[in-house]
């Protein structure tokens, strides 16, 4: 599996790739969505960065990838942003707090 990450914070990022090259992944960061590779079959983003967690730069994401499994992660996840992002493209969307114990569901195929 390919993962994309759209992670600035180094230690959470840091934390994820580990997991995800436990869980046998391969693990490529991004700051744009063009730079996105086409086989990559997961996104994570962090819904709390300006530049990656707003509505346009999910939808232009899911829109450029389509069958791309969008995750997003922010520390407190709010209704109307979890409406937003759902909309925007998010499969789903996490606490932060959760995001590396549970990215083995999002790795089994």
């Amino acid at each position: 599996m390919n993962v994309g990450l759209f992670i600035r914070d180094f230690e959470i990022g840091s934390r994820v790739s580990a997991r995800l090259t436990e869980l046998g992944a391969t693990v490529e960061f991004y700051d744009i969505t063009e730079d996105l590779k086409p086989n990559t079959t997961l996104a994570i983003i962090d819904l709390d960065d300006k530049e990656t967690g707003n509505e346009s730069f999910i939808h232009q994401l899911a829109s450029e990838q389509p069958g791309l499994q969008i995750l997003g992660y922010m520390k407190h996840i709010h209704k109307e942003s979890h409406a937003k992002f759902k909309i925007a493209g998010c499969n789903v969307i996490l606490p932060r707090s959760s995001l590396v114990k549970n990215l083995s569901t999002f790795t089994e195929k």
